[in-house]
């Protein structure tokens, strides 16, 4: 699995290079998200999470460039996103359940397609895929009275791959600026993680909500929204 994601980071951070030198519009956004783990396997081929804790919101910041494939209809979209994630949740011990919170920093890029499904006037809906290669900057985890650095410690995996899928509603505000309000799900590629416990396999799954605003890099292809 190294050598893939490798190839996708390759790939990810090529394509982000590209067309963001080739980008129509830039956006910028801020929002809340979740965090949870899915389908944990710890290094004795067991399930010890416990995922009925609720799942707190943090911040999150995203910066993106697009530009056009087909008639604003079918762009692609590269971007670079900051993420908080506060993750509770447990471990089980003799079927008790022990509080264990995470506490999660990720610098990402990605790079993905957006299609808009509706574009009526100042209207579009669009629907949205892409992969990200993310970074962990920072993260602690803390059960008990035990507190433990991620990072330093090496006991989480620092890189991830993850593919992303969602949609987004746009309203266009004057001929150079639109806002936008965007629902993303993402999930983590599943692997055997390359940090001080090789046997251990999740998937890190997140869901988004971001708002912000579009802002027309040149004024080519822009609508007449009125007039004779």
């Amino acid at each position: 699995m190294l050598k893939y994601k490798t190839t996708y980071s390759l790939l990810i951070v090529s394509t982000v290079f590209i067309y963001t030198l080739n980008a129509q519009e830039i956006y910028i956004g801020v929002g809340a998200e979740n965090a949870y783990f899915k389908n944990y396997i710890n290094n004795l081929g067991a399930n010890t999470l416990d995922l009925n804790y609720k799942k707190p919101k943090d911040f999150l910041l995203e910066i993106g460039f697009k530009s056009n494939i087909y008639e604003s209809r079918f762009m692609y979209d590269v971007g670079i996103t900051y993420n908080n994630y506060e993750i509770s949740t447990g471990f089980f011990t003799n079927n008790t359940s022990i509080p264990l919170n995470y506490s999660l920093t990720y610098t990402s890029i990605k790079a993905g397609l957006q299609y808009a499904v509706l574009d009526r006037n100042r209207f579009k809906l669009n629907i949205h895929t892409s992969l990200s290669q993310d970074w962990l900057i920072s993260g602690t985890s803390s059960y008990l009275n035990v507190s433990n650095n991620l990072y330093d410690d090496n006991t989480f995996d620092k890189t991830l791959i993850s593919y992303h899928a969602g949609l987004s509603v746009e309203y266009q505000l004057s001929e150079n600026i639109a806002t936008y309000i965007r629902y993303n799900t993402s999930n983590s590629f599943r692997e055997e993680y390359q940090d001080s416990n090789p046997e251990e396999k999740y998937t890190l799954s997140t869901n988004a909500l971001s708002t912000g605003v579009i802002i027309k890099l040149n004024s080519r292809g822009i609508k007449c929204y009125g007039g004779f």
